[in-house]
């Protein structure tokens, strides 16, 4: 059973695993961005990389609301760091939790919902292009810019309106694949060590 109310050791869980989320997933964003082709694939790249951390975290969550805050911080971070809209930060709010619901129905002990929930949580740097789509010349205005004329020409031909679904689809099916690659890194490495 779940604790109905969140403590001080939930909170500071949640802030240390979102903190170690948060420092992975930037230093890879920085890493992937050089070119337009792997700046596409990033929401991909962070669900199978972050993974192992969100997996790590879920072995700490008990109560209803951990991954929600986590999804909250997560988006406030976005907001501050990188420059993205508010939307950014009710769109991983939102997202943190539907995975928060999804994940409590397993009692935060099934891997069947705690799985489904990291993939709907793993969608959220998808929320990061939507600028691309909704506010398209300020947004390329300002890639140009930052990144010169050649990616951004690079980056607008890679970015046509459909590929909205097709990024959220990829993304899912990475986050399956970070989450498999988890499940065998808990096992190997973290139960072992009595962490996980």
């Amino acid at each position: 059973m779940e604790n109905k109310k969140l403590s001080a050791k939930d909170l500071i869980n949640v802030g240390i695993f979102t903190a170690i989320y948060a420092v992975v997933m930037f230093l890879f964003t920085i890493l992937t961005s050089f070119a337009p082709i792997t700046y596409v694939l990033l929401p991909a790249f962070i669900a199978i990389i972050c993974a192992p951390i969100y997996s790590l975290f879920l072995t700490k969550v008990k109560t209803f609301g951990m991954i929600t805050i986590m999804g909250v911080l997560i988006g406030i971070l976005m907001v501050f760091m990188t420059g993205n809209s508010w939307i950014m930060t009710v769109f991983c709010t939102l997202l943190g939790v539907i995975a928060d619901f999804i994940t409590k129905t397993g009692n935060y002990t099934s891997k069947k919902m705690g799985l489904i929930g990291y993939c709907v949580f793993a969608i959220w740097p998808v929320g990061s292009f939507f600028p691309i789509w909704f506010m398209r010349d300020a947004y390329f205005e300002s890639v140009v810019n930052s990144m010169g004329q050649e990616y951004a020409d690079g980056l607008m031909k890679m970015t046509p309106s459909w590929l909205i679904p097709v990024m959220i689809a990829y993304t899912v099916v990475a986050a399956v694949l970070g989450a498999l690659i988890a499940s065998k890194m808990n096992k190997k490495h973290f139960e072992k060590a009595g962490i996980a």
